[in-house]
């Protein structure tokens, strides 16, 4: 009995401290550091600010030290931004480069029927990249949910049902086994999704770096060129001129192509691929590490 009550406040105690670390980093997620300002005695002002200061200072390192992506410039959050940036960029020049393309087509230009496969294909790729940014802005927004309901949910929830267990059945053996259940459980909750997205963005800062690097440089000049080429198409189009651009607009747009299917394939292999079948396989394992327990 006096291990049970033991055991329940230690529980109660696991719960309200996490659930009260997950509510600091909601609040303060996002809001500026600021105090009130209440009508005190110099002296005891002083003493009272210092003490709420490092309260509130104290419980918010906490928070940020147990969910790191709270701040979105440091961390895992800031690859995720940071490869979203780079998508919506290649997206632009990709938009850009159609642009222009389309600027050449409208002319009736003698010629201008050849560029329609690549019109076509950049039609294509624009909605590629349009899926891949809503992915990133996917993960980031379910990395920032998963962050807080670790603490605010997962955790509490787990130490209500392990007591419920504990008080409920008398079985020490039945117990255990579901306390193992519920603790498995939710370490794969805590853990699977940031794990999976750390491990995508190793792999992209490591082995594939260069090849990023190289792609996002060769798409960066064809971006600086596609500017060009849509100013002079709108300018050579006043003088009828345009059908000079359709050679340059041509191999632009092949070569963009190119780039642009490299990279996405490199983005689909390391923020699609691994992170689902991450998940995928984690779940396949806690399935069969629960079976086993369950088994015994």
């Amino acid at each position: 009995m006096i291990k049970q009550v033991i055991s329940t406040v230690v529980l109660i105690l696991i719960g309200c401290t996490s659930f009260s670390i997950g509510l600091i980093s909601c609040q303060t997620a996002g809001k500026p550091q600021t105090q009130e300002a209440k009508p005190v005695t110099p002296a005891a002002g002083a003493v009272q600010e210092r003490a709420q200061g490092a309260v509130v200072n104290q419980g918010r390192s906490i928070a940020s030290f147990l969910i790191p992506d709270l701040n979105a410039d440091k961390g895992l959050q800031k690859t995720l931004v940071d490869k979203s940036n780079q998508v919506l960029k290649i997206w632009e020049i990709v938009k850009v480069t159609k642009g222009a393309i389309n600027t050449i087509q409208s002319s009736q230009a003698a010629g201008v029927d050849s560029l329609s496969p690549i019109d076509i294909i950049l039609g294509k790729l624009s909605n590629i990249l349009s899926f891949a940014f809503s992915l990133m802005l996917f993960w980031k927004i379910l990395l920032t949910i998963s962050s807080y309901m670790i603490f605010l949910v997962v955790i509490p929830v787990c130490a209500l049902i392990i007591i419920i267990l504990m008080w409920t059945y008398k079985d020490r053996k039945r117990v255990h086994r579901l306390v193992i259940k519920t603790v498995l459980i939710s370490l794969v909750l805590t853990f699977a999704i940031p794990v999976a997205l750390q491990l995508s963005a190793l792999i992209d800062s490591t082995l594939l770096s260069n090849n990023v690097e190289t792609l996002v440089t060769a798409i960066d000049a064809k971006g600086r060129s596609a500017d060009n080429l849509d100013r002079n198409v709108t300018v050579a189009r006043r003088g009828n001129t345009i059908v000079n651009y359709i050679g340059t607009a041509k191999t632009l747009g092949n070569n963009l192509i190119v780039d642009v299917i490299n990279f996405f394939m490199i983005f689909a292999f390391v923020y699609f691929f691994i992170p689902v079948l991450f998940i995928i396989l984690i779940i396949i394992l806690t399935r069969y590490v629960l079976k086993l327990i369950m088994s015994r």
